[in-house]
């Protein structure tokens, strides 16, 4: 699980001499796009660097058990806001406004609409050497601000983030943490725990637009392997301070049955 972390830092230091600290920061389009497996998006990707920004995103989802269709096709409305605190500080919250679920089996077909939780969090970051910062980020769901409360849920993550300039036109993120959940009722208690380990490569193509490429491993959830996230997706400008952001993730290998993830992100610049 430390090898992404490590191959990264060897290529931001190989890169260092042709950057500097903060070139990595000063253009959000490198942010990358999130496609997140696990529930209320623990495990969105993101920068080390800090940011003030709302955003809204939408989120799908499906499992398909072929040749017919057995499975669960499933979207999410979430918005959130990202506040800095000083120079290293960041402030996160997130929302999900709507929650819908559609599952089909051999005998019933049942649709789903829910709404929460509310998730906190937060970042420290630091520069890393010339043209990379370091950041350490968490995140935690509040128990109780789901619409139901027979089961009560909580989950959260812990993820280290080195963002950095590997040439004049890209930039490298890495990340190597963990992820955790725990959904408690009369009927007994479920626990979950991953690691994770992933990259991403955003290169912009011109001023306005990045295009990326990534992979993310995550073991622990189901079993020793549970997938290997392949990512796409592209990060764009318009309008000044607004930017939008498309992605898909194929999760391969393992044990995870989610066939394909799909995020749509709107995102306005506050400075």
């Amino acid at each position: 699980m430390r090898h992404p972390f490590a191959l990264a830092l060897a290529v931001l230091g190989l890169g260092a001499t042709r950057a500097r600290a903060d070139v990595p920061c000063t253009d959000p389009v490198f942010d990358p796009v999130v496609t997140p497996v696990r529930d209320v998006a623990i495990d969105a990707q993101r920068t080390a660097c800090l940011r003030d920004e709302l955003s809204t995103h939408l989120v799908g989802h499906a499992l398909i058990d072929t040749p017919g269709f057995h499975g669960v096709l499933g979207g999410d409305l979430r918005i959130a806001g990202r506040m800095r605190l000083g120079r290293r500080f960041e402030l996160d919250a997130t929302l999900r406004v709507l929650d819908g679920t559609f599952v089909q089996n051999a005998v019933n077909k049942v649709t789903d609409l829910s709404f929460g939780p509310l998730t906190i969090g937060g970042a420290w970051s630091d520069a890393l050497g010339a043209g990379a910062v370091i950041a350490l980020v968490g995140s935690l769901e509040i128990p109780y601000t789901r619409d139901e409360h027979a089961t009560v849920h909580t989950a959260g993550e812990l993820t280290a983030v080195v963002t950095g300039q590997v040439a004049v036109r890209t930039v490298l993120h890495a990340r190597l943490g963990a992820l955790g959940a725990v959904a408690a009722s009369a009927g007994g208690d479920t626990e979950r725990l991953a690691l994770r380990a992933g990259l991403d490569l955003a290169h912009r193509l011109r001023r306005a637009i990045s295009f990326q490429l990534g992979a993310e491993l995550q073991a622990g959830w189901y079993a020793a392997i549970d997938h290997v996230n392949v990512r796409t997706g592209v990060h764009l400008r318009f309008g000044g301070r607004w930017r939008g952001a498309v992605g898909i993730g194929i999760p391969v290998g393992g044990e995870e049955r989610t066939n394909v993830v799909f995020d749509l992100g709107i995102i306005r610049d506050l400075h």
